[in-house]
């Protein structure tokens, strides 16, 4: 019997357990309560629960209740925010709620089917939930796709070339300003594509004075390896030491096929230079 009690953790909550609940959950993150995931850190169901239990008297509430209750209120919130990053939703503040029109309405529960949040309801806790949650989704059915993270890595490989990034707000207001224009996700894309062009120009810009830059590297190291116009000078000096035109060309051609050794011959002396040729001459 006692087994089968302790299975048991479904509880009905108050609108103050409710309240006193957020109001921890705001304290924990105020605190850096949450990891770097965006998950709450390990025990944060339990010390919920001590808490609420210090703060109501005679309340029966364990780590298990808190759990259950923060993932119907995160399912609840996540339903709310994706209404409210739709074109055609809003947020009314004066009734609290997400209000959209009955016919977008329609539509839009035929394509996202969801019991967790009916817009037009109340919602009275979402702007809180929003410093408890955040864009910290990933539950049930509200999990992002796998091609929703494709098409968010492309956006996200597309701007970086910006400077800076700023993370937007995600209070309702926001949100609603943001998603009653239904032009803003077309002209983004239009920004987008004409930050890619002009970034590939750029590249290619940086690219050609690059190659330009290899050139005269290049031009340069030959001149090092080669001396210049030094075999020009190789030619004369060869006719000047009485060679024919077949020794000359014999000579010139092997330099030309070791341009190192053409280094050793400009810096020896000359009265060493005839006997240098009688070498090259003799191989």
């Amino acid at each position: 019997m006692t087994g089968k009690f302790n299975m048991s953790d479904r509880r009905n909550w108050t609108l103050e357990e409710e309240d006193v609940m957020i109001t921890i959950l705001e304290g924990i993150v105020a605190d850096g309560g949450k990891c770097d995931t965006g998950s709450f850190r390990p025990g944060t169901y339990e010390l919920i629960a001590s808490k609420m239990r210090e703060k109501i008297e005679n309340i029966t509430i364990t780590g298990k209740h808190v759990q259950n209750k923060m993932k119907r209120l995160k399912d609840k919130y996540s339903a709310a925010y994706d209404m409210l990053n739709t074109s055609g939703f809003g947020w009314n503040d004066t009734n609290k709620c997400v209000s959209v029109s009955p016919e977008i309405l329609e539509e839009y529960v035929k394509k996202h089917p969801n019991k967790n949040y009916t817009a037009n309801r109340p919602f009275s806790h979402y702007e809180r939930l929003v410093t408890v949650f955040g864009k910290d989704r990933a539950t049930g059915n509200m999990a992002e796709s796998a091609a929703d993270a494709l098409d968010n890595m492309g956006l996200e490989t597309e701007e970086s070339g910006t400077a800076g990034f700023t993370q937007p707000s995600t209070t309702p207001s926001n949100v609603a300003s943001a998603s009653s224009d239904p032009n803003t996700g077309e002209t983004s894309k239009r920004k987008r594509k004409r930050n890619v062009s002009s970034t590939t120009e750029e590249i290619t810009k940086v690219f050609e004075k690059s190659m330009e830059r290899a050139s005269v590297d290049i031009a340069k190291l030959t001149e090092a390896i080669t001396g210049g116009d030094a075999m020009t000078r190789l030619g004369v000096e060869l006719e000047g030491m009485g060679l024919d035109r077949m020794q000359v060309i014999r000579v010139a051609m092997y330099f030309g096929n070791k341009p190192n050794q053409l280094c050793i011959w400009n810096g020896l002396n000359d009265s060493y230079k005839p006997d240098f040729v009688k070498a090259i001459l003799e191989e």
